[in-house]
């Protein structure tokens, strides 16, 4: 049974944390890859946030973690564009890596990437609605 919006209230999806090794790597690709600013105006090496730079959309939250991304995910970033192929080409450019041995359905609309620290993500081939 779902909980009514009362229920719910305030609550709500504010930011998605991605862990990471390198701090200064994942700020440069992710702002790169979803053209994203910091927010906080002092560097931290344990935590950054970056917004739309308009403030639209929600912001990704890096943080700093001693181990390796850990397979299977159980989280992921859905990416999603009506560009799919330049955007993959792009991503890679900056860093991201190809999934190859990702078991692909016939019909798939998205391809598997990897940020510099091993993080899965989707790209999506997703027209503007």
């Amino acid at each position: 049974m779902a909980d009514t919006p009362q229920q719910v209230g305030d609550l709500h999806l504010a930011t998605v944390v991605v862990n990471v090794q390198d701090m200064e790597r994942a700020v440069r690709f992710w702002s790169a890859a979803l053209g994203y600013v910091q927010r906080e105006q002092e560097w931290s090496p344990d935590f950054m946030m970056l917004v739309h730079p308009e403030k639209s959309g929600v912001p990704v939250s890096l943080q700093s973690t001693d181990t390796t991304a850990a397979e299977p995910v159980r989280v992921h970033l859905d990416l999603y564009t009506s560009e799919q192929a330049r955007h993959v080409q792009r991503l890679v450019d900056l860093g991201a890596t190809h999934v190859e041995d990702w078991p692909y359905p016939d019909d798939a609309d998205f391809i598997v990437l990897r940020d510099p620290d091993g993080n899965e993500f989707c790209v999506i081939d997703h027209p503007q609605l």
